[in-house]
């Protein structure tokens, strides 16, 4: 419980961030799994972000903005998705490119994850504050 506390007293955008590891960490690792079993990369991306963009959500939801949301579970849950699909196509639309050009960047997918995850960080952490869970 004193974890949880001294959690919840830092400042909103440190708690996003480390919501946004959890989810880099489970986007990252689905994806590197799925590239092992023969996936291509694009394909296994398809997969991991949108179990990355559940579970950062729900983290938010109760870590990040506890407390801001207005509206029911469903309300705050279309918000957050409504922000997520145009920081999908930020996040995505980058990595794709990255991987498409380049051969290296293809052969080594967590990098290009890697610098899409950073690009679409300032865009969700603002939809999210003001929109998805606006108080």
């Amino acid at each position: 419980m004193i974890a949880a506390a001294r959690l919840m007293q830092l400042p909103p955008l440190l708690r996003f961030g480390l919501v946004g590891a959890v989810g880099f960490a489970v986007d990252g690792g689905l994806l590197q799994l799925l590239v092992s079993l023969g996936w291509g990369p694009i394909a296994a991306r398809a997969l991991s972000f949108p179990a990355a963009v559940l579970a950062t959500w729900r983290l938010n939801r109760s870590i990040t903005f506890r407390g801001r949301e207005s509206g029911g579970l469903l309300a705050s849950l279309l918000r957050y998705l409504a922000v997520s699909v145009v920081g999908t196509g930020v996040n995505f639309g980058i990595y794709a490119s990255l991987v498409l050009a380049s051969a290296t960047m293809a052969a080594h997918p967590l990098l290009p994850f890697a610098i899409a995850s950073g690009a679409a960080l300032a865009f969700n952490y603002l939809g999210s504050k003001h929109f998805a869970f606006r108080g």
